[in-house]
């Protein structure tokens, strides 16, 4: 069994996915598997991520029946994941190269629920634009409460993290994605 799920949503980002996918396939830490989740886009980008696929059996390709939009496209990814720890990448962004190996030594050690890491939001001709960047610190669940409401960081979004698999799907089970 990986030890990572990294679920790319895909809904018309042909340009793009390819840059995704390889920093997923390139990553130092082998042990994930990588679902790319088609929203029923019109463009050829599950058609670059199926060529992918051929070639690395970490790639899994599921297909909504009708585009669910993006929350409930990264559910139906988890869904499927069949590791204890999942990470959402967008297919307009890219992990380092290290990324998984980085977050799963520390995930080894440690019992951990949500994992953040550093990130890098770029412009449109690749100058960073803002860093986002967390102390390495772990926090009690009320701790971090507090952390949160005060931070100025990106807290909000799911890119950036790693979450173990079976929180992401307690949370999700208490709103409604039916209107989502």
């Amino acid at each position: 069994m990986s030890k990572i799920s990294i679920i790319l949503p895909t809904y018309n980002v042909e340009q793009y996915i390819a840059r995704a996918i390889e920093s997923c396939i390139n990553q130092t830490f082998k042990n994930i598997e990588i679902i790319v989740v088609d929203d029923c886009g019109s463009d050829k980008s599950i058609d670059i991520a199926k060529e992918y696929a051929k070639k690395d059996d970490r790639i899994k390709i599921i297909h909504n029946e009708e585009n669910l939009k993006l929350l409930r496209a990264r559910y139906e990814g988890v869904k499927v994941a069949n590791s204890p720890y999942i990470m959402f990448l967008d297919p307009d962004d890219y992990l380092e190269l290290n990324a998984c190996e980085e977050c799963m030594k520390i995930l080894k050690n440690n019992e951990i629920d949500l994992l953040f890491f550093n990130a890098f939001v770029l412009e449109n001709n690749n100058k960073i634009e803002r860093k986002l960047n967390f102390q390495e610190k772990c926090y009690a669940k009320k701790d971090f409460l507090k952390e949160l409401l005060k931070t100025k960081n990106l807290f909000w979004t799911v890119w950036a993290k790693v979450i173990k698999k079976e929180l992401y799907l307690k949370a999700v089970g208490l709103i409604s994605l039916e209107n989502a």
